[in-house]
This record gives C-alpha cells, sequence and structure tokens, in this order.
C-alpha cells in the first residue's frame, strides 16, 4: 500500500514539474471578489492551461504595484490608478478589467453625521497606503476641492467593527461588500460613489510588467483566458461557487448570504454591454486619462499600445475554446465528415468529391481549428445520417432539426437560414398567399424533413414527392404539376443551370429552411467546437462562398443559351412586324410605345428617386454615427476645460496662462463643431449647386467626419492630392466618396489578423479631367464578382450590414449628375516595401461641368 501511494505520490509531482509556476497578487483578502481566479484553479482550468497558479495573500501593508514590479508576483489586481503609475514609466500592461463599473466606495455609518464630502475634513479615514494613491478616490476628492491632507488618515484593519466602535469615521469599500457586513450586524450604511461625482471607472484591473508580457506572451494569454473561464463559470454557478469559497477562500469567516450577497452585486457591475467580462474599451480608457489630466494627476501622453495586452492570435478561435474542448481536439489527428449527395448550391459528391458551399465551409473550420478534415462519400444522405449515429462520421455537414433525432444526435446551430419558395413556369402570375394553391398539384422533394414541415403545415394541400428537385422542377415544366417548393439558394441554383427562361419563382411560403451540423450524440464537445468555428466565419466569407457557386453559372448560361433564346424572340418579333407592317397601324404602334417608353421612364426616374433617397439616408447614417464619435472628444474638450477653470478658480490657483488656454480650446471645439454642423448641412441641401471645390477642403470635410470611425479601427488613410480648384456638385462628390470610403472600412473591418490596414488616397489632374483614385489593402473583391459590385442590390456584407445600393447609386450620380466615369478593379502595389492587394475604385470627372 505503502509503495502504491508513494508511486501515485511521483506521478503527480511529475505532472505538477510540466506545469509553468505563475503567482498572482490580491488586492484584498478571500472573497467573492476574486472567484473567477479561485474557480479557474479548483476546476482545473489553469491545469489545462499548463498553469500552477499560486495566490499571494494580502496583508494591510501590502503594496500590489510594488510586488509585481518587483518580480514577486507575476500578476497582480489593482485599480486605475495604474494610468496614473504607466504616466510616471512604471512597466506596467493591463490584460482586462474585472468591474466595468468601479464599486470601491466611502463607506460610513448611517447615523454618522458626514453628509456630504465636504464634512470629511478633520474626520478619520481607513485606508491601505496603496489605496491613497487609487486615482478614483483621489478625483472624487479633487472634484470637491478636498485636500486628501486634510483628513486623519488611519491604516486599514480590514474589518467594518472599526466602523461599529467608532474607531474610525469612514473606510475605502466596496459597494458588493462591507455594506452587507455592516447590515448583518444591525447597521445601516452611508456610502459616498465616485459614480455619483461623475468617475464611472474600470476597477480590478489585471495587470503584469511589460517585460514579462513580451518575454511570456504564450503564458499571458492563457492565463488571462483561464481566468477569464473561471470567472464566466463562477457567474453561470453561482451556489457551487459561493459554497467552494466558503469552505476553501474565507478567511474573514463571511456567511454564505454575504457571499451570495457579494455575488449578486458583482454581476451587476461585471459584464460590458455585449455580455462579456474582462474587456476594456480604448474610448473608455481615454476618458479616464482625460480626466486624469483635468484633476493635474497625469502630466505625461500615454501610449495605449504599450499599457493595453493585445490579446489576438494567430488563431483566433483558440481563444473561444474552453480547456475541455482543446483537450478534445488532440484526441484525433483526422475528424471524419459526410455529406447529402444532392443539394447543390450548398454540397453534392461528384466522382467521390465533396463539393459545393459546404466545402468551402468545411475547409475554413480546418484552417480555424488547425484539424484535418477526412470526407467520407456516400451514396445518399441517409446512408450519412446512419454512419455519423453509428459514430462512422465525426460530423453531418446538413441536417433540418427534429425533435426525434434529439437522442441520436448534437446540432450545432442553425448556419444556413434561406426562405422557402414557390417555383412556377414563367407564364404562372405573382403567388402572394399560398392558399391559393390548394387546388392544383405542388412538388416535393421524397424523404426531405423540411418537406414533411410543409405538408404537416398545410395538410389540405395536394402534395406530390419526388425524388430530387431535378425532378420536382422538371414535372412543373411538363405541367404534371402547377408548382413546386423547396428553398431559395436550391431552387434558384436549379433554374440558373437547368431551368432558364422556363422556370421562375412566383412567391414565397412563411417557412424557412435552417441547416444544422451535427455529430454522434456521444460528441458533445465536437457539437460545441463546431458552432465556435461556424460563428467565427464572418459575412464576407460568406458571402464569398455563396457567389462562388451561385453567380458562376449564372454568368456562362447567360453567353450561351439565354442569348439563343432571346435571339429566336427578337427574330419571331421581326417577323410579325414585318408581316402587319402598314402605315396607319405603325402609326398606332408607335404611339402606344411612345406612350409606354414614357411611362417606363417615369418609372425608372420614381425608382431611381427611390433609391436615392435610400442610398442618402444610408451615408447620413454613416455620417451621423461618425458625427456622434467625432464630437465626444471637443465636447470633452469643453466639459474638461470648464470643470478644470471652476476647479483651479474656487482653489485660486487658475493664472491667466491657464485661462486663455482654456478659452482658447473651448473656441476651437466650438468652431469645429459648427464646422461640422455646416459640412452635415450641406450634405442634405437637395439642390445641386455647382460649385467651386478646393480638393484639399472636399477631402478634409469627407475624412473629418470618417476619421474617428477610421482610427477606431485602426485604419491608416494616405493621402497624395494636388490641390486645386475644379467646378462640380459639391454634396453629390461628397455621398460618392463617403460609400466608397465606408465600403473600404468595412472591409478592412473583417481583417482582424491584419496589422496594417490602410486606405490611400491620389488626386491627379490630367488635362481637363481630374482623376480620384481610392483603393485600400483589403485583399480586393472576388475576381468573379468584381464586375457586379455597380448592380443594384448586389453586396457582399451580409443583408442585416449592406443594402447594395450605395456603390450603384454612386455609378448612377457619378455618371449622371456628375457627367464623369466611375469603375473598380484589384490592384497590386507597393508600399513600404511591402506588396498589398485591394480594390481600387477610380473616378474621372471633368474640371468644369454644366447641369
Amino acid at each position: 500500500m505503502k509503495k502504491i501511494f508513494l508511486l501515485l505520490f511521483f506521478i503527480t509531482s511529475l505532472f505538477s514539474n510540466n506545469l509553468q509556476k505563475v503567482s498572482l497578487q490580491l488586492m484584498w483578502l478571500d472573497q467573492f471578489q476574486f472567484a473567477g481566479f479561485y474557480i479557474a484553479k479548483e476546476k482545473d482550468f489553469y491545469q489545462k492551461a499548463g498553469l500552477e497558479v499560486e495566490f499571494k495573500k494580502f496583508h494591510n501593508s501590502t503594496n500590489v504595484l510594488n510586488e509585481v514590479l518587483e518580480k514577486k508576483a507575476d500578476f497582480g489586481i489593482s485599480s486605475t490608478s495604474l494610468i496614473v503609475d504607466k504616466s510616471k514609466n512604471k512597466d506596467v500592461v493591463v490584460l482586462g478589467a474585472i468591474f466595468q463599473t468601479s464599486p470601491l466606495v466611502l463607506l460610513a455609518l448611517e447615523n454618522s453625521d458626514l453628509n456630504s464630502l465636504k464634512d470629511l475634513v478633520n474626520k478619520r479615514l481607513m485606508i491601505t497606503q496603496e489605496q491613497l494613491e487609487f486615482a478614483t478616490l483621489k478625483a472624487m476628492l479633487i472634484s470637491q476641492n478636498i485636500d486628501i491632507n486634510s483628513i486623519k488618515i488611519l491604516p486599514h484593519s480590514l474589518n467594518t467593527d472599526d466602523l461599529v466602535n467608532k474607531n474610525t469615521d469612514l473606510m475605502l469599500s466596496y459597494a458588493t461588500n462591507e455594506p452587507f457586513l455592516l447590515k448583518e450586524k444591525g447597521y445601516e450604511s452611508k456610502i459616498f460613489y465616485p459614480k455619483d461625482y461623475g468617475f464611472d471607472f474600470y476597477e480590478d484591473l489585471i495587470f503584469t510588467t511589460g517585460e514579462f508580457a513580451r518575454n511570456n506572451p504564450r503564458i499571458v494569454k492563457d492565463f488571462y483566458e483561464a481566468s477569464m473561464e473561471g470567472w464566466r463559470w463562477a457567474f453561470d454557478n453561482l451556489e457551487q461557487t459561493v459554497n467552494i469559497i466558503y469552505e476553501k477562500y474565507n478567511p474573514q469567516n463571511k456567511s454564505k448570504e454575504a457571499l451570495l450577497f457579494e455575488a449578486l452585486e458583482m454581476k451587476k457591475l461585471v459584464f460590458d454591454e455585449h455580455g462579456e467580462i474582462g474587456k476594456i474599451s480604448k474610448e473608455k480608457i481615454n476618458l479616464i486619462i482625460n480626466t486624469y489630466k483635468v484633476m493635474g494627476l497625469i502630466k505625461n501622453e500615454i501610449d495605449l499600445n504599450t499599457l493595453l495586452f493585445e490579446h489576438n492570435d494567430d488563431n483566433n478561435l483558440n481563444l473561444k475554446l474552453n480547456s475541455d474542448e482543446l483537450a478534445y481536439l488532440k484526441t484525433k489527428k483526422t475528424f471524419s465528415y459526410c455529406s447529402h449527395s444532392n443539394l447543390m448550391p450548398f454540397e453534392s459528391i461528384v466522382n467521390r468529391k465533396h463539393i459545393g458551399i459546404l466545402e468551402d465551409y468545411m475547409k475554413q473550420i480546418s484552417k480555424s481549428l488547425n484539424i484535418d478534415l477526412k470526407f467520407v462519400p456516400t451514396s445518399n444522405w441517409h446512408e450519412s445520417f446512419e454512419k455519423t449515429v453509428k459514430n462512422e462520421c465525426d460530423i453531418l455537414t446538413t441536417i433540418a432539426y427534429k425533435t426525434n433525432r434529439e437522442n441520436l444526435l448534437n446540432f450545432t446551430k442553425p448556419y444556413v437560414d434561406f426562405p422557402f419558395v414557390i417555383a412556377t413556369d414563367i407564364t404562372k402570375p405573382f403567388i402572394d398567399d399560398i392558399n391559393k394553391l390548394k387546388d392544383v398539384k405542388i412538388a416535393l422533394v421524397r424523404g426531405f424533413a423540411t418537406s414533411k414541415l410543409i405538408q404537416e403545415k398545410y395538410k389540405n394541400f395536394k402534395f406530390v414527392e419526388y425524388p430530387s428537385l431535378h425532378d420536382c422542377l422538371t414535372a412543373v415544366k411538363n405541367g404534371e404539376v402547377y408548382a413546386a417548393i423547396d428553398s431559395l439558394a436550391v431552387i434558384g441554383f436549379e433554374i440558373q443551370n437547368n431551368f432558364l427562361g422556363e422556370l421562375k419563382v412566383s412567391g414565397r411560403i412563411d417557412e424557412q429552411l435552417k441547416l444544422h451540423m451535427a455529430t454522434n450524440i456521444e460528441n458533445k464537445h465536437l457539437a460545441s467546437i463546431l458552432d465556435k468555428a461556424l460563428d467565427s466565419i464572418n459575412d464576407k466569407q460568406k458571402h464569398d462562398f455563396f457567389n462562388k457557386w451561385v453567380y458562376i453559372k449564372y454568368e456562362n448560361n447567360l453567353d450561351s443559351e439565354l442569348l439563343v433564346r432571346i435571339s429566336i424572340l427578337l427574330l419571331i418579333i421581326f417577323i410579325v412586324f414585318a408581316i402587319i407592317y402598314r402605315y396607319f397601324l405603325l402609326k398606332k404602334i408607335n404611339k402606344n410605345l411612345e406612350d409606354k417608353i414614357a411611362f417606363e421612364i417615369k418609372q425608372n426616374e420614381e425608382k431611381n428617386r427611390i433609391l436615392m433617397h435610400q442610398s442618402k439616408m444610408a451615408a447620413m447614417g454613416e455620417m451621423l454615427e461618425n458625427i456622434a464619435h467625432q464630437w465626444r472628444q471637443p465636447l470633452s474638450t469643453i466639459s474638461v476645460c470648464t470643470s478644470g477653470m471652476e476647479l483651479k478658480k474656487s482653489l485660486s490657483k487658475l493664472d491667466d496662462k491657464e485661462f486663455f488656454d482654456s478659452i482658447n480650446h473651448i473656441k476651437s471645439s466650438v468652431s469645429y463643431l459648427s464646422n461640422t454642423i455646416d459640412d452635415f448641412r450641406n450634405f442634405l441641401d437637395q439642390n445641386k449647386f455647382i460649385s467651386n471645390i478646393e480638393t484639399s477642403n472636399l477631402f478634409k470635410k469627407v475624412l473629418d467626419i470618417l476619421n474617428p470611425s477610421f482610427t477606431n479601427h485602426n485604419i491608416n488613410v494616405i493621402k497624395n492630392i494636388d490641390n486645386f480648384k475644379f467646378i462640380s456638385i459639391e454634396n453629390e462628390l461628397i455621398q460618392v466618396l463617403m460609400n466608397i470610403f465606408t465600403n473600404a472600412k468595412d472591409a478592412l473591418k473583417e481583417l482582424d489578423n491584419q496589422e496594417s490596414k490602410y486606405i490611400f488616397i491620389d488626386i491627379k489632374k490630367e488635362l481637363d479631367n481630374l482623376n480620384i483614385d481610392i483603393y485600400d489593402n483589403a485583399l480586393g473583391v472576388d475576381a468573379e464578382i468584381v464586375d457586379r459590385i455597380f448592380e443594384p442590390y448586389f453586396t457582399t456584407k451580409h443583408k442585416s450590414k449592406g443594402t447594395g445600393i450605395g456603390l450603384y447609386m454612386s455609378k448612377l450620380l457619378v455618371e449622371t449628375h456628375l457627367k464623369g466615369k466611375i469603375s473598380v478593379k484589384n490592384y497590386k502595389f507597393i508600399y513600404e516595401e511591402n506588396e498589398f492587394v485591394g480594390a481600387k475604385f477610380r473616378i474621372t470627372l471633368p474640371l468644369k461641368i454644366d447641369v
């Protein structure tokens, strides 16, 4: 027995020695405040990340910052005063923040004579030496003209009994903790919140040194991710977490009720607007920095790139997989997948190879997860289904959800969502209500779960089943049935490739085709992993996959079948007109044609007017969004200047230079706001005013509006502008430029892993024209669809993010109103010795136009 024990001890020690040892310095006594870190250790999240984490306990004399800077701890937790420390050239790097809103407060008893912060003078405040430097506390006191030296500072006992026993008047506390402890003892609290004085900052920032982060980026990333997994588990399992802390991390002997209260109060303060924990916004950090500057707490500039740890990874998906999922992926070298044998454009099996949109999905999943995926050919979908149920295939690529399949398979979330539509021959009218088809035959594909759903919903209809969609549409073509029903994508693909000019989509029904992937019921981890892999495929990639399989053959058919049919139709029309050609009839026909043409022109003008309005509204929305960003800085400057002047005036510290400097800042900000309003008003003007336009001023107006958005997405604008004047319609040209810049920005936004993001502007005068070249390094547009991007409603964006009218209207404005030309092509170029590829738009305009 002793030998077995020694063997187990040896194995455990050997395993532990393989873990990377790191330490975390806590900023207070053990309590729920650090629950996520405890859980990451208790649930082996750190161990699965290859880490052995030591928690360094907090004592009254502990200085967390010094512990980390002096390398006594690898990581620490502290307040936003770390930003002040960074401004003093301390080697600090922040990984994230637990609290989005600070719970830090000054706490007194309800029956004390403290009614406002001004009553703190000559009162006793219990606080640690490090907390005295907390910038949030300092900012709150300074805002009320209170000198910290006017308060009697006492060492912090970390015990609320000192408030009860009148050993102190106040103590620095957390709103999530000490007020409840007092209540348990029968005392109500009086609380002074920094956020009530305008200081709503982050709290409990996780940090390390720049040196440690540079030398150990993987350790830092793994520690942060495992900690966040611990926090997510803690809030998802509050009762279990409270029990763990109560039993193992409770030197204060807090009750379970107190720990649960702390947990519930924390839950209100830790999640950002996206439901994420630990995240930090550069915008909010800048706001904190500006506030500290006004308060005189920061004098030096701070580089956010060195303050905030960059969490990007070569494999973005790994940041989202938990430790169990990562461990599961290591259990196999290759994962197999089975598919549908005939469901184009989604997928099909040709010569035992998998093709279609889903094959592109699988390639992207393989790349994202860094795993090998092996295709297993089957004769039909039912065989694929059976193989997945029997675990002979790890993944089934397409399946519709049915409750009776839950016991056999794990489903991902739906990754395809298309409406069901009605296909008829081209002579049939539009069908606005499916109930009009009750008395006719309708074709469905036999054996499909979606077909059964339709049959169950429309029980009184006459459905006829066929082996495949091709057979269904052939039956429609031959008049055996009136219509066929299936999803828009597959019907559209079949019509484009096999029934062009014979069948059409005549309506839709209130059902959606939702496709899932599925795994064997035992592979729960794999289904979760696939969900995250599918989520990681961005909208641009999805559209590229779809466009690749849906549009190519349409264009090929346009050159053959469609042209033949059009030629035959024109020949018939010519023969008919030759037979009935008489003067009187010709005159009458001409009159009718004139009326019809006039009507069509009017209709097109109305359509273009509506599209123009939609396009302008979209551009206006973009402008408003950027103006909102734009105004924050000058408004913040005005607020900071006025507050600073008021504060220094009340302290008799406002000298003439500071006064006039602040006034000039305010004047400049107000002028900037006024100019922005003028630019926006001019853009909205419906009149086509011809005016003298200066090229540099034109692009200054456009870029002033868009720069905040560019900065937010780390996009650099490189300008090479010849400055000269020309005569044109400025507001319409601005709309065109806004559309092009916005498309470039959206394309660059998708490239999360690309370090350098550029938009280039070249303006040249050539003879009587000016050429405007705008290009980016966003990898360009798929060569197979680049010629289609000026078409109305054609978009490479997700339907929720693009309308497909912006570039169409840009072309219309340039060629019709501005009397110019616009084109686009993929463009290779070299910048700073690096080769890039992007989409290049060229606008050629006359130097002078007449309307």
